[in-house]
């Protein structure tokens, strides 16, 4: 059986001064007065976001191997043998049981079977940008969806690009960088060896010959 040697991971580094119950612990009685500035009060708030990406990621490695595991397993369920990476052929078990424990339809709980094994198997470096609290859950998730169904040194490109615009870029922002990214990555290349010149006198040639007036055509 197949299987992930990580299934929890710690919180990033810079998640200090935690409570037990996740808040920030307030130096003084009053929860605001535990602040020096407002920087520091934001900081505290970014941190608690940054841990709920790790946990986040956590989740996606503990799911994979859940998957992982029934699909090594097939007398336990149905007893239809599956091979580890068929997400068509889930237990449908274990949908149902996860939908219920999350709370969720069974097509959403479908979804994060198959984001966690993308992210743990096809995009290592976004589950570690995950887990370091440096990106967050939704934007995992369009990198994921912009990615899916690229060549694999497209996908591997364009994952490299929107890494880095993440850091510094809201959801939504990178997913418009993403589509035309992905656009320009599906774009028929020019065939070699033709320059640009060529292409652009001969297109000219073309329009001439059809117009009777021997003018350019528009």
């Amino acid at each position: 059986m197949r299987s992930n040697k990580v299934l929890v991971t710690q919180g990033p580094a810079n998640v200090q001064g935690l409570t037990a119950r996740g808040a920030a612990a307030p130096r003084e009685s009053g929860f605001a007065s535990g602040f020096a500035n407002l920087t520091e009060a934001v900081d505290a708030v970014a941190a608690v976001d940054a841990l709920l990406a790790s946990l986040a990621a956590s989740r996606a490695v503990l799911m994979e191997s859940v998957r992982e595991w029934v699909a090594d397993q097939p007398e336990l369920f149905d007893g239809t043998e599956v091979e580890a990476d068929d997400l068509a052929g889930l237990a449908p078990e274990l949908v149902e049981q996860l939908a219920k424990a999350l709370r969720v339809p069974e097509g959403t709980a479908v979804a994060l079977i198959e984001e966690s094994r993308a992210l743990v198997h096809e995009h290592p470096r976004t589950l570690a940008a995950l887990r370091g609290g440096h990106i967050t859950h939704a934007h995992a998730q369009t990198i994921l969806g912009y990615t899916d169904g690229l060549r694999r040194g497209n996908r591997v490109a364009l994952e490299t690009r929107l890494l880095k615009r993440a850091r510094t870029t809201t959801p939504g922002e990178l997913s418009l960088v993403a589509r035309t990214e992905r656009e320009r990555r599906l774009r028929p290349e020019r065939p070699t060896g033709v320059p640009v010149v060529r292409q652009a006198a001969s297109a000219r040639r073309q329009r001439l010959s059809a117009s009777p007036t021997g003018r350019p055509t528009r």
